[in-house]
C-alpha cells in the first residue's frame, strides 16, 4: 500500500518540481537540434554525447529535487 495512503499525509506539488521536465525537454526536444555525426565527443557521435549527457544530468536533476524537498520535510 502507499505509504501516502497509511499515513494520511499528502504532498504537494512545489514549483522547483517542474525541474523534472528538463531531462525530457532536452532529450526529445534537443534531438533536432543535436542529430550530427560530427563532432565527435569523446569518441562519440555528437547525438550520443548528448543523449548521454542528459542521462547523467538527470540523475543531478533528481538529487537536486530530492535535497530540496528534505530541506523542506517532504521526503524522509
Amino acid at each position: 500500500m502507499d505509504a501516502d495512503r497509511t499515513t494520511g499525509t499528502r504532498h504537494r506539488w512545489r514549483a522547483y518540481h517542474a525541474l523534472a521536465l528538463l531531462p525530457t525537454l532536452g532529450m526529445l526536444g534537443g534531438l533536432p537540434l543535436a542529430n550530427r555525426v560530427y563532432p565527435l565527443v569523446f569518441g562519440l557521435p555528437f547525438l550520443m554525447a548528448w543523449l548521454v549527457g542528459w542521462v547523467v544530468a538527470t540523475s543531478a536533476i533528481m538529487a537536486l529535487i530530492l535535497r530540496l524537498d528534505r530541506a523542506r520535510g517532504i521526503a524522509e
